[in-house]
């Protein structure tokens, strides 16, 4: 049986697709914008973890940079940083913005492998991170405990500028370690 509608039911249907419509539209929006924030994130946490590994990269490199037992008359071998506190401006870094990958063997210790460990840091820091801020980025020592302890305090600064920001945040990880 067949009634027809009436004339206050017309176009009821017609509205509520329009604003189920609507509503998928604003919630299609808020999902995309979400997924835009997600993706922001992410590159600026993959930022914060390559300063990290980095960061604990040259500390590492410094850690086995040995002096040969040979050349001196200790019975272990002694970090070439912790040798004497003039060892330390070794590794300065003041290199960054022209830093080259090293090239040949890498040497056995001492001031020619300090060298080349800040050349190979450097050039893998560039290209891992590559809006690494040159100025703040540095190693520093602090050998105040060094002839009493045998200790010298290393800080280690990564600081770049963080894209991902909307206002392009300054980023930074400082790792603090003894040798």
């Amino acid at each position: 049986m067949y009634r027809p509608f009436s004339s206050a039911q017309r176009g009821f249907t017609l509205i509520e697709v329009m604003v189920a419509v609507v509503i998928l539209a604003v919630g299609l929006l808020g999902m995309a914008s979400l997924m835009a924030r997600s993706q922001k994130s992410n590159e600026s946490a993959y930022s914060r973890s390559q300063a990290t590994l980095m960061a604990y990269d040259i500390v590492e490199r410094m850690r086995t940079n040995l002096i040969d037992p040979a050349s001196s008359d200790r019975k272990y071998k002694v970090l070439f940083v912790t040798e004497s506190s003039s060892n330390t401006s070794q590794y300065a870094f003041s290199s960054l913005p022209s830093c080259t990958a090293p090239t040949g063997a890498l040497p056995a210790g001492g001031a020619s492998r300090a060298s080349h460990d800040i050349a190979s840091w450097c050039s893998s820091l560039k290209s891992s991170l590559p809006s690494v801020d040159a100025a703040n980025t540095k190693i520093s020592f602090d050998t105040s405990k060094l002839d009493t302890l045998g200790i010298a305090k290393v800080t280690v600064r990564i600081q770049w500028q963080d894209n991902s920001k909307d206002d392009g945040q300054t980023q930074y990880v400082e790792v603090v370690t003894s040798l």
